[in-house]
C-alpha cells in the first residue's frame, strides 16, 4: 500500500496543469488521495511498532527515518530553483531553507501566498512530524492510544472555529493553524486501525479494499464537494479492506511490490525534482496535444520511479541503517541492559515509510 500510495502521488503531479503542456486530465486529481493513505499507514505503523518505546527513543528513530534524506533533497531543491531562476539568492531563501529543514510551517518567499517548504512534497512532513510529537506525548504518559486520539480530536474541533475552507495552504492567517485541519483525523484513524489489528478485532470486510478505490474514483469523476473529506473516508475504507484482506487470504509476497513500498519515501520526495527537470525538457520539444501528454506522462513516471529507486539504494537505505545502528548503540551504552534489549528488538523491526510516510 505504501508503493501504491507513492505511485498515486507521482501520477497526480504528472497531470498537474503546467503552462504550455497539454493536460486532458487537469480536473481528475484522484491521485492526491495517496497522501491520505500514507497518513493512515503512518498511524497504523506508529501504534504497532512504537507503542512501548520511550519518548526519547521514539523521537530519535523517527527523526533518523525522516529528516536526513529530506534535508539532502531540500538543499537539492534550493539549488535547482537558483539555477533555473525560480528563486533569488538572499536571506529570504536561506530563511525558507532553514524553516523547511526544521519542519516549521511558514509563508514561502518562493511560492507566493502559500505555506510551502522548499521541497514541495515536504508539506506532508509538517503534519507527520506534528503527529510524532503528539504520539510522543502519549508515550510519555504511557497512553499513546488514548492521549493521541484526544489531542487530535481537540485540535480538529478547535480548527472548526478558526477556518472553514478546505484549502490547507491559502486561507489560514497563521501557519500553525494547519495542524487543526481534518487531515489530522487520518492519523487517528490509523492508530485505531492498528489497535484493532493487535486486538484481532478487524472485521472480515476485505471487499472494502476495491470498494474504497471505486468510491474514490466516483467521487473525483462526479467532482463531489469537499473532496478532501471524500479522500480521507475512501482511504480509511481502502486501508481497513487491505488489513482485512491480509487476515482473510494467504497473500504471496511479491518482491517488486514490496520493494516499491520500501522505496516509497525516496520516490515520494524525489519525484518533484524529477518532474521539475522533465517539464523544462519537454518545453523544448516540438510536440503538442495528446502525443505530448502521453510521452511526457510515460517518460516522467518511469524516470520518477527510477530516480526514486536509485536514491533509495544508493542513499536512503544505507544512510538510515547506519544512523539507526549508531543511535541504538549509543542509547544501549547509556541505558545498559535495557538499551541492549531495545537494540536487539529494534533490529528485527521494519521501519515503515512516513508521508509521505
Amino acid at each position: 500500500m505504501r508503493g501504491v500510495a507513492s505511485v498515486m502521488v507521482v501520477l497526480h503531479h504528472i497531470r498537474n496543469p503546467w503552462p504550455n503542456l497539454y493536460n486532458p486530465l487537469e480536473k481528475f486529481d484522484m491521485g492526491e488521495a495517496g497522501v491520505d493513505i500514507f497518513f493512515i499507514i503512518s498511524g497504523v505503523v506508529m501504534y504497532l511498532s512504537s507503542r512501548v518505546e520511550t519518548p526519547a527513543v521514539f523521537a530519535g528513530l523517527r527523526l533518523i527515518r525522516v529528516a536526513p534524506l529530506y534535508w539532502i533533497l531540500t538543499l537539492g531543491a534550493a539549488s535547482l530553483l537558483l539555477l533555473s531562476g525560480g528563486a533569488k539568492p538572499g536571506i529570504e531563501l536561506v530563511n525558507d531553507v532553514i524553516l523547511s529543514a526544521l519542519f516549521i510551517p511558514h509563508h514561502s518567499s518562493i511560492f507566493t501566498a502559500t505555506i510551502w517548504p522548499v521541497l514541495n512534497p515536504g508539506w506532508t512532513l509538517y503534519f507527520e512530524m506534528f503527529f510524532y510529537l503528539i504520539f510522543a506525548v502519549g508515550l510519555f504518559f504511557r497512553k499513546p492510544l488514548l492521549i493521541s486520539l484526544c489531542l487530535i480530536a481537540l485540535l480538529v474541533t478547535l480548527g472548526q472555529f478558526v477556518a472553514t475552507d478546505e484549502s490547507i495552504f491559502r486561507t489560514y492567517t497563521h501557519p500553525l493553524v494547519m495542524y487543526t485541519h481534518p487531515l489530522m483525523l487520518e492519523f487517528a484513524a490509523g492508530i485505531v486501525l492498528g489497535w484493532l489489528f493487535l486486538s484481532g478485532k478487524v472485521p472480515n470486510v476485505w471487499l472494502l479494499l476495491p470498494a474504497g478505490f471505486l468510491a474514490l474514483f466516483a467521487a473525483h469523476i462526479l467532482r463531489l464537494p469537499y473532496l478532501f473529506l471524500q479522500n480521507g473516508l475512501c482511504a480509511v475504507l481502502i486501508m481497513v479492506g487491505a488489513v482485512a484482506a491480509e487476515r482473510s487470504f494467504k497473500i504471496p509476497e511479491i518482491r517488486w511490490l514490496r520493494l516499491l513500498g520500501d522505496a516509497s519515501y525516496s520516490i515520494y520526495l524525489t519525484h518533484a525534482l524529477t518532474l521539475f527537470v522533465f517539464r523544462r525538457l519537454f518545453l523544448r520539444l516540438r510536440l503538442e496535444g495528446v502525443p505530448q501528454f502521453a510521452l511526457f506522462a510515460t517518460l516522467a513516471a518511469t524516470a520518477s520511479l527510477l530516480v526514486g529507486f536509485l536514491v533509495y539504494f544508493k542513499v536512503e537505505r544505507s544512510m538510515t541503517r547506519w544512523l539507526r545502528s549508531q543511535f541504538l548503540t549509543v542509547f544501549a551504552v547509556k541505558r545498559g541492559g535495557a538499551g541492549q534489549r531495545l537494540l536487539e528488538v529494534s533490529s528485527s523491526v521494519t521501519v515503515a515509510q512516513p508521508a509521505a510516510d
